[in-house]
């Protein structure tokens, strides 16, 4: 196990050996294709060469990195450790060099945008078509995840920007609130006893066997406040919580339970044996994107966030 310390012992380059980069590069090829012939032929370089550089790398750290068989190489729980740190490492060197070649190439290179689904990733969407038909050489890419998994790329620098529900803890990033928020409500079957209802009253929900989203399961008191003390945090008859709103829909689908929700994380067509029941009085939760602070930004990042303001 890497303590604190072990993790210091490596960086591209330190005092009294050099872990280069093309190194890490290597490593993570190995890793990727799990076999040292494939990853040599990846990188076009021998598969000696490889298997040499692989070696030298674990005599400097000390550490067994790869479980070698005669067909695979499989990471060992220190090689899954470093193989975190060398793809966040890769990455930051890359976007820096995208960075600094910035001013050269004009406005170009990655958006990299986390989100869940929301209604909010629409106008987020639109204004980088808008921007990359204004510069072709800006590309985007899209990681979809829950909010927890969202936040923790954008903290380790795998993401520019991150598009986040209530609650957001605004006060450790730079942010703006989108200007449409979701409704919230929940998902029955169609076939259930509140299948046909139009919207749920505060007495309906009490009524409900419920799902609850495991990141938003203490905003039972925002349910309070909404029904005006109807319902109580205690007495909620809350079955179980979830992560992805699609396989919760599956024990909805069932009969077990209602999932609290927003009306735009599922898609529903018509016809469908679920359907998504508004709250009433409406009950909204609104979106935040978020970035770090005193972070260097690309100019396409840059020329993003001013397109979205102008929004």
């Amino acid at each position: 196990m890497w303590n604190e310390t072990d993790r210091m012992r490596f960086s591209v380059v330190h005092e009294g050996a050099s872990m280069e980069l093309r190194t890490l590069r290597y490593f993570l090829a190995v890793a990727r294709e799990e076999n040292m012939t494939e990853a040599a032929n990846v990188l076009h370089v021998t598969q000696p060469t490889l298997s040499r550089q692989i070696a030298d790398l674990e005599r400097e750290l000390g550490v067994e990195l790869f479980e070698r068989t005669n067909r695979s190489c499989v990471l060992t729980s220190d090689g899954m450790r470093l193989r975190q740190r060398a793809e966040e490492i890769v990455l930051l060197v890359e976007q820096t060099e995208l960075e600094l070649a910035d001013r050269e190439l004009g406005i170009a290179g990655v958006i990299r945008i986390g989100a869940g689904e929301t209604k909010s990733i629409r106008l987020v969407l639109d204004v980088f078509v808008e921007l990359h038909r204004s510069y072709p050489g800006v590309t985007i890419e899209l990681y979809t995840g829950n909010a927890d998994a969202v936040e923790e790329r954008l903290e380790r620098g795998l993401l520019d920007f991150a598009l986040l529900l209530e609650p957001v803890n605004v006060e450790k990033y730079e942010w703006i609130r989108m200007p449409e928020a979701d409704r919230v409500g929940a998902v029955v079957a169609a076939s259930g006893p509140w299948g046909g209802r139009d919207v749920l009253a505060p007495a309906d929900v009490a009524n409900m066997p419920l799902l609850v989203s495991s990141r938003t399961s203490n905003r039972a008191l925002d349910l309070e406040a909404w029904s005006s003390g109807v319902l109580s945090v205690d007495e909620l008859n809350i079955v179980g919580h979830f992560d992805l709103i699609g396989n919760a829909s599956h024990l909805v689908r069932s009969g077990v339970a209602c999932a609290v929700s927003i009306g735009s994380l599922l898609q529903i067509d018509e016809g469908s044996d679920l359907r998504f029941v508004p709250f009433e009085p409406p009950l909204t939760i609104a979106s935040y994107l978020v970035w770090k602070k005193y972070r260097l930004r690309s100019r396409a990042c840059e020329e993003f966030l001013n397109r979205l303001n102008r929004m």
